[in-house]
């Protein structure tokens, strides 16, 4: 696909649009339509701008975001809404793809990886986006590779696929997906063969 991909920010918080504009503006096959706080404005923006992608804030000061979301439905738009959030609770995931979102996406997550999300959805090789949050190793795991992540090194290196993995862990296939690329980056290794090696 060679098309761009525009996508617009909602969320209150002006430094993080600012540097999430600045980031996107770098980044080839992406472009940027606006940001808004949530409010009228931001709305009508969105319905005269048709950006791709909508990457919208779960809390936000002026409305909800899952009221935000309804309404940009209401109003007919076609775009891809994600949800971004700090809360990781499974009930407000389920009630975000209840809503008709397509992501739900840790705001403390990586960048690169959210947009290869993006890429992935628009291209329709996934339904629903899910990246967890990057989370800092707490013991003395080799790679600073974190407890997740050396659980799932693990489970693949006696065998297991990425959908048997899930399946074991309750988490999306795109998640342990995310987790071992992540793994072989930190590991600086081309494939798992060569993980499974060093983590013996």
């Amino acid at each position: 696909m060679n098309s761009l991909i525009s996508i617009f920010l909602v969320d209150d918080h002006k430094v993080f649009a600012q540097s999430f504009e600045s980031y996107i503006s770098t980044q080839e096959g992406f472009i940027w339509k606006g940001a808004g706080e949530g409010d009228l404005k931001t709305f009508n923006s969105i319905i005269h701008n048709k950006p791709d992608i909508v990457l919208l804030d779960y809390h936000l000061a002026k409305t909800n975001g899952l009221d935000f979301l309804q309404q940009l439905h209401t109003k007919g738009f076609k775009g891809m809404i994600i949800l971004l959030t700090m809360n990781r609770d499974s009930q407000i995931k389920r009630a975000v793809k209840s809503y008709g979102a397509r992501g739900f996406v840790s705001k403390e997550t990586d960048g690169s990886e959210l947009l290869l999300g993006i890429r992935q959805l628009t291209e329709g090789t996934i339904d629903f986006l899910e990246l967890p949050p990057i989370l800092e190793n707490t013991g003395n795991s080799p790679y600073l590779l974190t407890d997740q992540e050396l659980t799932i090194a693990h489970l693949v290196c006696s065998g297991l696929g990425s959908e048997e993995i899930a399946k074991k862990l309750t988490i999306s296939v795109h998640t342990v997906n995310t987790h071992r690329r992540r793994i072989l980056s930190k590991t600086h290794s081309e494939n798992f063969v060569q993980v499974c090696l060093k983590l013996k």
